[in-house]
């Protein structure tokens, strides 16, 4: 998903300094491609010389305001495409905001790193207490069945057993 966010920013910045020139690239090609097909045209049905040359540039004076209209078509839908993105981007980053400054005002100014960071020591605080609880429970099994004079054969936790974790 990242490098469809850097090939996506990386068009729109094409888009904004190169749009004239690929306007006039695609309708060069639609010229040259319906061009192309006037031509064929005119050779299947038998070559005539200058009035086969004739039809054809007539042909492509006509298709030219087509060919303008179509990548005016594609231009604008991609022009289209552009406003409505940062139109949603512009949304999201005032509900950001909103949202930062909601939470300043309810007194939740901790960073996100500094709460993460608050959140993974405590974490790790509880797992401690969580083994150490464990392994006192543990012990305390032991010291009874010494003192009931039994042989005590659980392994301490956290030792694999039999090679499982």
């Amino acid at each position: 998903m990242k490098r469809l966010g850097e090939f996506w920013w990386g068009f729109r910045e094409f888009w904004q300094r190169g749009r004239a020139g690929v306007a006039l690239f695609l309708v060069s090609l639609f010229v040259c491609i319906y061009g192309y097909i006037a031509a064929d045209y005119e050779i299947t049905q038998g070559w005539k010389g200058y009035v086969s040359i004739q039809s054809i540039l007539k042909d492509i004076s006509i298709f030219i305001p087509v060919g303008g209209v179509l990548v005016g078509m594609i231009v604008g839908g991609v022009d289209l495409m552009m406003l409505l993105s940062d139109w949603y981007r512009e949304r999201l980053e005032k509900r950001i905001e909103a949202a930062k400054a909601e939470g300043i005002a309810e007194g939740r100014d901790e960073g996100v790193a500094e709460g993460r960071a608050k959140g993974v020591a405590e974490g790790k605080a509880e797992g401690r207490a969580e083994v150490y609880q464990a392994i006192a429970e543990w012990d305390r099994r032991r010291q009874e069945a010494a003192a009931r004079g039994e042989t005590f054969t659980e392994p301490p936790p956290g030792v694999p057993q039999n090679g499982q974790q």
